[in-house]
């Protein structure tokens, strides 16, 4: 599994300009669409994959991050609910089952810091919870900051 950042808006492509833009405001992180595929010009696509390279100064990265946008599950649901349990984030699937899309971020190559920070980022932008790979809890914005602080020792993005 991977990190999931349910979104509510309703089609499932990456908003680049507004991610670009809490990039620089609140993260103090660099941003950058390096491809995106996956619809055709004038068509609502049913899914995008984009890559984005995202660095911080503050932090020491410059990564790559696959991130695949698609319509949400009646799977990626019964997670949230489950996770929402484990995790007693109350609420959260609550919040989960108003997004109509999933941004799914690929976790082959990006350390955990970057995917914390990338979780972190599109949760801004799609204002719906992260579902971490293994499960156990949903979080939002903060979430994924405060766990960002905790393994980079304090030096987190979000002020």
């Amino acid at each position: 599994m991977s990190y999931r950042v349910f979104s509510q808006r309703s089609e499932p492509r990456l908003p680049f300009a507004d991610l670009l833009n809490q990039a620089r405001r609140f993260f103090e992180a660099r941003l950058e669409v390096e491809g995106e595929s996956g619809f055709a010009p004038g068509q609502a696509p049913l899914a995008t994959h984009a890559t984005l390279r995202i660095a911080s100064a503050r932090l020491g990265f410059d990564e790559r991050v696959r991130v695949h946008a698609r319509p949400r599950s009646a799977m990626d649901l019964a997670d949230a609910q489950r996770a929402e349990v484990r995790g007693r984030a109350a609420g959260m699937a609550t919040l989960a089952a108003r997004c109509p899309t999933v941004w799914e971020l690929a976790e082959d190559g990006p350390t955990e810091v970057v995917l914390l920070c990338t979780s972190g980022l599109l949760a801004s932008v799609a204002l719906g919870p992260v579902l971490p790979p293994d499960g156990s809890t949903l979080f939002g914005v903060r979430g994924a900051m405060e766990r960002v602080d905790l393994l980079s020792g304090g030096r987190t993005l979000l002020r």
